[in-house]
């Protein structure tokens, strides 16, 4: 099993990758003309960020929530 401490370090990752995903400079780059499959592609990028962060949290509270209840029963 993670230790807690590698497990908090990975929340505080994940907040700030999605920090930096959304900074103005990263947005930029995909603020295109194109589309993707008839959405604009910058669409395509917040929505596909935004869901993809919400499954990263889903999954790193799962493993937290398990790190936390092996604890409380030692």
């Amino acid at each position: 099993m993670t230790p807690p401490r590698k497990m908090t370090e990975r929340a505080f990752v994940l907040v700030l990758a999605a920090f930096f995903v959304w900074m103005p400079p990263l947005v930029g780059v995909f603020s295109l003309d194109g589309t993707f499959f008839g959405l604009p592609i910058l669409f395509v990028y917040f929505f596909a960020g935004w869901a993809t962060l919400i499954a990263l949290c889903a999954i790193l509270t799962r493993a937290l929530r398990k790190v936390g209840q092996s604890e409380g029963s030692s």
